[in-house]
């Protein structure tokens, strides 16, 4: 089989026709897609149920509601397709997403797509922010990991000299990108369940730390949309759910860079990330209780005490130089 392509599903009975009616009309003969109902509680998996009884490349996984990265997992365990796409229920595709990324990923164990960002009624273009075409996992590594792993103290001093900390930023969401699935499953490579936002952050970078090379199309092949229910908006409302997943996202970094060599990749995050612990805490958005333990247990990581020790300061941001020299002198 050519392509599984991994739909998570969880009450999204409004949009979900919509995105069906892009996706599987352009889906090559030789594909699947996987659509798993997380649980949902509205007419989701009965629209799944009839579309995939009018589509046999339709199948339908079942699972107690557990979460989207749980979702795409049971989703890799069942796919068949020599490549991998992730779509979610409320984005679209354009009519040549599959056959543009296909071909641009033939000699690539990794294809990315520019997109269009919908939020409301108001849509815009995402262009790339380089030419991604690289034919080595040492490229990779050195040019693009960093545009999606953290912040480095790098891009710190860029910002500190008037450039957007984000300029230089990817979006790394896994929906507009081409996997090998067999790369996924010869290094074990899954979401982690217990990260809520920047999970496929995570996952692309595992990847990537595996692949060999990559290729880019720089046209929006892929549409994403932001909804006030989604846990972009949603997480970051509620401090301690966003402080939890601060420190699950630091536990993953280190897990995927269990030698150290990408710590310099993202120092800065260890830093603005125990920052908005102690932040929420302040604030009274985090019950203290909960804000001095995760707070304690990123003190306690040697590689945040580093970060700390070394980050730069700079009077163009005297309130971050305070927060930090106080953290630096009694903590690290």
């Amino acid at each position: 089989m050519l392509a599984s392509v991994v739909i998570p599903c969880w009450n999204v009975e409004r949009w979900l026709e919509r995105c069906l009616d892009e996706v599987m009309p352009v889906l090559p003969p030789d594909c699947e897609a996987i659509a798993v109902d997380d649980g949902s509680t509205d007419s989701t998996l009965q629209i799944l149920r009839r579309r995939a009884a009018a589509d046999s490349r339709l199948r339908v996984v079942q699972s107690a509601h557990r979460g989207v990265s749980a979702a795409r997992n049971l989703a890799l365990d069942a796919a068949c397709g020599e490549y991998l796409f992730f779509v979610d229920p409320d984005d679209g595709v354009e009519p040549d997403f599959f056959s543009a990324m296909l071909a641009a990923a033939k000699n690539a164990d990794y294809c990315l797509c520019a997109f269009r960002f919908r939020e409301g009624d108001v849509f815009r273009d995402s262009r790339l922010k380089g030419d991604y075409r690289y034919g080595s996992n040492e490229e990779i590594v050195r040019e693009y990991l960093p545009r999606i792993f953290g912040y480095s103290f790098d891009d710190v001093r860029r910002w500190y000299g008037g450039e957007s900390l984000f300029s230089r930023r990817e979006l790394a969401g896994v929906t507009r990108g081409c996997f090998r699935r067999g790369l996924i499953e010869r290094f074990g490579i899954r979401f982690d369940e217990n990260i809520e936002l920047f999970e496929d952050a995570m996952f692309n970078a595992e990847y990537l730390l595996h692949a060999q090379s990559m290729a880019c199309v720089d046209r929006a092949l892929y549409r994403c949309t932001v909804r006030d229910s989604g846990a972009m908006r949603t997480v970051p409302r509620d401090p301690l759910r966003f402080c939890r997943n601060k420190l699950a996202l630091l536990r993953r970094r280190e897990a995927i860079d269990s030698g150290g060599g990408l710590a310099g990749v993202y120092a800065a995050s260890c830093v603005f990330s125990l920052l908005e612990v102690v932040l929420a805490t302040a604030k009274g958005g985090l019950p203290l209780r909960e804000g001095r333990r995760i707070a304690g247990e990123m003190l306690a990581d040697g590689r945040v005490r580093a970060a700390l020790k070394g980050f730069p300061l700079s009077v163009r941001r005297p309130l971050l130089a305070a927060a930090v020299w106080v953290l630096r002198t009694f903590f690290a």
